[in-house]
């Protein structure tokens, strides 16, 4: 198990670590896969994404998802679709 040192590490995300004597198999898996800085999300056959919108215009898609007897979300990935579709590339499946 790795101990993170120093008085910054309790202000750091990512503060350097000492490694122990203990081999883990985390480690050899982590390194199995590609890593972007550290991360690990996007990994799974599911991928949440964030949307910022204007408060107005949140409240307007939720009329509209309400009206319709839809999820924002399906509502999303038939907007998405529609942008891959109109250049000629295949839709999104939701």
């Amino acid at each position: 198990m790795a101990k993170t040192t120093g008085l910054a590490a309790f202000t750091r995300r990512n503060a350097p670590t000492v490694p122990s004597d203990e081999p883990s198999s985390q480690h050899s898996e982590a390194a199995s896969r590609p890593q972007i800085a550290g991360r690990r999300r996007g990994q799974g056959a599911t991928v949440a994404l964030t949307v910022r919108i204007s408060r107005s215009d949140w409240e307007r898609l939720h009329q509209l998802a309400v009206s319709e007897g839809v999820s924002l979300q399906e509502l999303a990935v038939r907007g998405l679709s529609q942008v891959f579709a109109a250049k000629g590339l295949p839709g999104i499946g939701s």
